[in-house]
């Protein structure tokens, strides 16, 4: 049950990387581009930490001391992420705030 749940967080994170990268996309104004770029950053970021956590928990590919390490880079490496699009998340959303909203 623990993995059905894992699995299908890795989804929802994985499928709202791409949401927030096509309104990016179609986004014109350049600070509410930069917010919706930093969200993709973020959910990217929770994908690869979460599929590192799976994998920990799982255990597929970790009978070696290798499949640790990876793990625990991915996991580094999508935690160090997030903390990064958090911050440049709290400062970028002021100003996308601001920002007038062009419509055509």
């Amino acid at each position: 049950m623990g993995q059905l749940i894992m699995i299908g967080l890795i989804l929802f994170s994985l499928g709202a990387y791409f949401v927030s990268k096509r309104r990016a996309y179609l986004t014109k104004t350049p600070y509410r581009k930069a917010l919706f770029n930093t969200q993709a950053l973020i959910w990217l970021s929770l994908f690869l930490a979460l599929f590192a956590v799976n994998q920990m928990i799982g255990g597929l590919g970790l009978d070696s001391t290798i499949g640790w390490i990876v793990s625990i880079v991915m996991l580094v490496l999508g935690v160090g992420n997030a903390v990064v699009g958090f911050i440049r998340y709290r400062k970028i959303y002021p100003l996308a705030n601001e920002e007038p909203i062009k419509q055509a």
